[in-house]
């Protein structure tokens, strides 16, 4: 019988291996497969990446693993840990990345899945009206008419679905075509309409693309599903793989009742309004979708940037400022040396910094409440800069979860190759690794 200590030399070796292997890199990876090009959501994980890592830690459970994302975007770790065997839950302030880890990490009738898009494109054949049912602030600016036609006609055959999961999977396939389709760059996470010149050149069907969009994604889940099928043995009508996914605002509360064996998780490496806009990404989407099918507290649709605002570091409290430094001050020497080295004159430029950090400590404090106490926390994070300063977010972390009682237990470093992250501009350098830093309470 092996004791806690050779599990523990074992799980170091082989993540070792892997990691001087290059496997992490997932430099060959097929990012296509299993649904993860259902919505091209902003920095998504790796998902080979992931896999290799909780190949190695499937094999030590010896029953049913409980794992979380507290931020959980895409889905794409939950979705990894399903592969496995494990249940999942997950949470996310964005209500639109909720809606897509829900489509992407239910288990569906493949022949019914198959069935409602027969129904939603007999409908978008039938559908000769013009009327336009979404009107919402600077909708021509983004949406042409002919497009706002074809969204609206998708969106009517979408509501005819009687069955609300079946419907969350064809809104996020339908959020894809908008995607592509508004009149936003592509090319950015941040909102910004393409030129008058490239609009009028520009060329789309909706109709035909969503239809296109939607039978790859119907495509992808058939894969996925005889994946994970093989591996579980697993019915539709009854699932060995229990998920739960939910809105929540992980710096306030974890949304459950559930002590967790794993964390798997990527957390924002940066307030949202300088690093990733996942709020920015979700607005357009979000106008088309009812609200009926979006569990969110808040008024998410109040601006642009109103879920980037809600998220960690998007807002600066003046009043609590000073109070959020000095217990960052306390807790973390890699903050301290590097605030201290900040000349004055400029220290005030670091609020949202200050402001994030403190903002993901309240989070953690949060998370460590739901984790049981020989859980294993996976956490995948990279050093960002602001101006020319690097901000060491990875030592950062390290010293917070000591702070915790919980002691790094394998770190790796990966080349970011493929991940989908913010072009390089004036005030972010764009990050070339991340670390892959596991803690374990020692």
């Amino acid at each position: 019988m092996k004791t806690k200590n050779n599990i523990q030399e074992e799980l170091i070796r082989r993540l070792t291996d892997i990691s001087t292997n290059g496997i992490l890199d997932a430099e060959n990876a097929n990012r296509s497969e299993n649904m993860h090009r259902l919505f091209m959501y902003p920095a998504m994980m790796v998902p080979a990446t992931q896999s290799a890592i909780l190949g190695v830690f499937a094999d030590i459970f010896t029953q049913d693993v409980y794992a979380i994302d507290p931020f959980m975007g895409s889905g794409t770790s939950l979705m990894s840990c399903m592969e496995y065997g494990f249940n999942v839950f997950g949470q996310d302030i964005n209500p639109f990345a909720v809606l897509l880890s829900k489509a992407k990490t239910t288990i569906y009738d493949i022949t019914k899945l198959k069935q409602s898009f027969s129904k939603i494109k007999e409908s978008l054949e039938n559908d000769k009206s013009t009327t336009i049912d979404v009107s919402f602030p600077s909708i021509d600016k983004w949406f042409s008419k002919d497009a706002q036609i074809s969204f609206s006609k998708i969106r009517r055959a979408i509501l005819k679905e009687k069955q609300s999961k079946y419907r969350y999977f064809f809104w996020v396939l339908m959020a894809e075509a908008i995607r592509v389709g508004s009149n936003d760059r592509t090319s950015t996470f941040k909102l910004h309409q393409r030129s008058a010149e490239e609009l009028e050149r520009r060329k789309i069907n909706i109709i035909s693309k969503f239809l296109s969009i939607a039978e790859c994604g119907i495509s992808d889940y058939g894969l996925f599903y005889e994946k994970i099928q093989k591996k579980l043995d697993i019915l539709v009508s009854d699932s060995k793989v229990q998920t739960e996914i939910v809105w929540g605002n992980s710096q306030c509360k974890i949304n459950t009742e559930q002590k967790f064996d794993l964390l798997l998780s990527s957390p924002p490496y940066g307030d949202n309004h300088t690093t990733v806009t996942y709020g920015q990404t979700s607005y357009l989407p979000l106008q088309w979708i009812p609200s009926e099918d979006i569990n969110c507290p808040y008024d998410y649709l109040r601006s642009t940037q109103e879920i980037d605002c809600q998220s960690l570091g998007g807002r600066i409290n003046n009043d609590s400022i000073a109070e959020k430094l000095d217990i960052l001050l306390k807790k973390s020497k890699h903050f301290r040396s590097f605030y201290c080295a900040i000349p004055d004159e400029e220290k005030t430029k670091y609020r949202k910094t200050i402001s994030f950090i403190a903002d993901f400590d309240e989070s953690l404090i949060n998370i460590v409440k739901v984790m049981k106490d020989d859980a294993y926390y996976i956490w995948t994070i990279g050093n960002r800069f602001v101006g020319k300063r690097e901000i060491p977010n990875a030592e950062i972390l390290q010293d917070l979860m000591e702070f915790y009682g919980l002691a790094l237990f394998f770190k790796a470093e990966r080349q970011i190759l493929n991940k989908i992250q913010p072009k390089k501009n004036n005030y972010s350098r764009t990050m070339e690794k991340e670390k892959i830093m596991i803690f374990h309470r020692n």
